[in-house]
């Protein structure tokens, strides 16, 4: 080995050091250094379910383009109409608030993750998975008397150490050029951005309920009793979110000899529902994101 390809592996080694001691936090103080400021009230809004649409007009309104975001769907939505909606507050009634709120929370969330200088030429890819594997789990959470909003919430965030882990190498704390393979750096997300990713939501102050199943979304299992349920819809809507391709690529095997599935109560019924379902879902998560 060269001096120079010890150096190497010597800096890969001390950077997965940095980030496994939880220095990187200071880098990450204040969501803003990933969310948009909008995103923090949208956020505990979205976990309002009684929330006015008076309030949702609001916020939303705060945002130019978000507001004509908002205004698309509604068209979008209406296509049948002859009648052109114009106004925010319209649009809000005609799509519901249901709707709305999700999708201001996916925008708002997403809108700075699609950097390529940051986070890629996949930091899109990213965003797609993260949206259509967040409308999955609300599905998910309705059929097994979970909380949808929540759940949502949870399937958008459930990624975000990958977003937390490619900022701090591209930005905040610079990977030493060549340190790793790209397989390495692979390997290095995909076994630490859930970690990673619970201890990011839990430094910016999101509750437990959110911050842990996305902690613990690839070993439901091993999460508190209290947060089991959410982690396991995390799971499986990450796992359907693969099944069709979300953002990534295409993992055919059978969910219903999951044991995750089968203490879910999935079916086959279920899964037929889901398969019917899930192409729209991509396509609104795609128009949200673009």
């Amino acid at each position: 080995m060269t001096t120079a390809t010890a150096q190497r592996v010597e800096d890969g080694k001390a950077w997965i050091a940095w980030l496994e001691s939880g220095q990187w936090e200071k880098a990450m103080d204040s969501a803003g250094a990933m969310l948009p400021a909008l995103a923090v009230e949208v956020v505990r809004m979205a976990q309002d379910p009684d929330v006015a649409p008076s309030r949702i007009t609001q916020v939303v309104s705060k945002d130019p383009v978000l507001a004509a975001h908002v205004v698309r769907l509604a068209n979008s939505a209406a296509s049948g109409s002859a009648t052109t909606i114009t106004s925010l507050s319209e649009a809000v009634v005609r799509v519901g608030t249901t709707a709305v709120r999700q999708m201001v929370t996916a925008t708002c969330v997403t809108s700075k993750l699609k950097n390529p200088k940051t986070y890629g030429a996949n930091g899109r890819d990213l965003v797609y998975h993260c949206i259509g594997t967040a409308y999955l789990a609300w599905l998910v959470a309705d059929r097994v008397d979970g909380d949808s909003d929540e759940a949502f919430l949870i399937g958008l965030l459930h990624d975000i150490g990958k977003f937390v882990i490619l900022k701090l190498a591209n930005e905040d704390k610079p990977l030493a050029p060549d340190a790793m393979s790209p397989e390495q750096f692979e390997s290095l997300i995909a076994a630490r951005h859930a970690g990673i990713g619970g201890r990011a939501l839990a430094r910016w102050t999101f509750a437990p309920d959110v911050q842990i199943p996305v902690a613990f979304h690839h070993d439901p299992g091993l999460a508190a009793p209290e947060y089991r349920k959410n982690a396991q819809v995390a799971y499986a809507a990450n796992r359907l979110a693969h099944r069709y391709g979300f953002g990534c690529a295409v993992d055919d095997r059978n969910l219903l000899e999951d044991q995750v599935f089968i203490e879910l109560g999935f079916d086959e019924a279920f899964m037929k529902e889901l398969d019917q379902r899930a192409p729209g879902l991509f396509e609104v998560a795609r128009k949200i994101s673009s």
